[in-house]
């Protein structure tokens, strides 16, 4: 009886876990709080299936069965995504992300037949789990591979999955500027500090595993995942900016140097000697970015490519080339993501600008009139000035 006390709290906690997931996942903003929105779902429901599984209870709610074995495979890839779109908001979900989702799906479909099969299937196979003693058992009528191996699969995809978050947290923070980082030390606090709590969640769960190998309860494992998600939405409810993203970084201009670094790969794995350009091409963007983030030189309306060159001391034409090779965007272009991106810190952290009409933000952040403030917009964004800082304004 003690047991299933403890476990109240899993189960209602599982039911806030979703309500803020949910919350999160209808909210308008990044991508990125969608992937955490997801996150939080995905854990509820996890938390709320596992109240239902532990013994003497998933004798008499044997529908729950296996239910939350392949939502172990969503923890890694919606982690990931979610950092990923935080720190690159102006990347676009592709079509070739949903691969992430594969073992899930895969896991998710070879279980399907135990789902929709009677509860006396169910029951032998929960009996086999009591004789066994564990969850992970080697024999079963249904799924591909046995849970064993499947508990192997979720550990080595989890254990990845926290190598590619901290290799891309590493990186991020090695292509931005020390005053970036200055300016976003919240959400790089934030980030770091979860992927801290990440890494010793999995220590203690790979301990648990190898102390209390032949459990079947595993409450421990539920209480650890939990504890880091409550210090993850209590840092955010108290930094609800923190779902705005980076402030005022330079968009795509200095994500692109991984991309850069990662084209020079790809040419010298053909033989081709490319790297030259693309050194050059880096350090010229770097240059741009670390100018742009520091003068504010985009505030000015008379802003021209030989007046940026000549303070950097850079060819314009250089300057050009590099834009249109690496970024695929005109100076012009360039200078307007600029400007765009500050009309859109000010109208978010600053209550003087949520009332300013069109025109004046358009002034206020370097464009010279409102109309290359609207052809600058409906270019880059897609939609009209008016339409895209709705969500800022009162």
């Amino acid at each position: 009886m003690e047991k299933i006390t403890i476990n109240y709290y899993l189960y209602f906690l599982g039911f806030l876990f979703f309500a803020f997931g949910t919350s999160l996942l209808l909210k308008r903003g990044l991508l990125a709080t969608r992937f955490l929105g997801l996150q939080f779902i995905q854990l509820g429901i996890q938390l709320y299936c596992s109240y239902y599984i532990q013994l003497p209870l998933i004798l008499d709610h044997p529908n729950y069965f296996r239910v939350i074995s392949p939502l172990f495979y969503l923890i890694g890839p919606l982690s990931y995504l979610f950092q990923h779109f935080l720190l690159y908001p102006e990347r676009k979900f592709k079509t070739v992300y949903f691969l992430h989702f594969l073992p899930f799906t895969i896991h998710f479909l070879e279980f399907l037949p135990l789902y929709l099969s009677p509860e006396a299937i169910k029951l032998a196979e929960i009996n086999q789990v009591i004789s066994e003693n564990t969850f992970n058992t080697s024999q079963s009528n249904f799924g591909l591979i046995s849970m064993k191996y499947h508990l192997y699969f979720k550990s080595i995809s989890y254990i990845a999955y926290l190598a590619l978050i901290s290799y891309e947290l590493f990186k991020y923070y090695q292509s931005v500027s020390k005053s970036f980082l200055v300016k976003n030390k919240l959400i790089v606090f934030w980030l770091t500090g979860d992927l801290f709590l990440k890494i010793v969640v999995l220590g203690f769960h790979i301990a648990f595993n190898l102390i209390y190998q032949d459990q079947v309860q595993m409450m421990a494992r539920d209480f650890l995942y939990a504890g880091e998600f409550a210090i993850m939405a209590l840092f955010l409810f108290l930094n609800p900016r923190l779902l705005d993203g980076p402030f005022l970084k330079g968009l795509v201009f200095q994500h692109s140097h991984r991309e850069i670094q990662e084209k020079t790969e790809g040419f010298k794995e053909f033989g081709f000697d490319n790297s030259k350009i693309n050194v050059k091409n880096k350090s010229i963007l770097e240059k741009l970015d670390r100018y742009f983030e520091s003068e504010f030189i985009f505030l000015k309306p008379n802003i021209s490519l030989n007046l940026v060159a000549h303070s950097l001391k850079i060819k314009p034409r250089l300057i050009r080339i590099c834009l249109q090779d690496e970024l695929d965007f005109s100076f012009t272009d360039y200078v307007n993501s600029w400007r765009i991106q500050y009309a859109e810190e000010q109208c978010r952290d600053n209550p003087r600008w949520k009332s300013y009409k069109i025109e004046v933000i358009a002034t206020e952040s370097g464009f010279g009139t409102r109309q290359s403030f609207n052809a600058a917009v409906k270019k880059l964004k897609g939609v009209s000035p008016g339409q895209y800082f709705a969500k800022y304004m009162n």
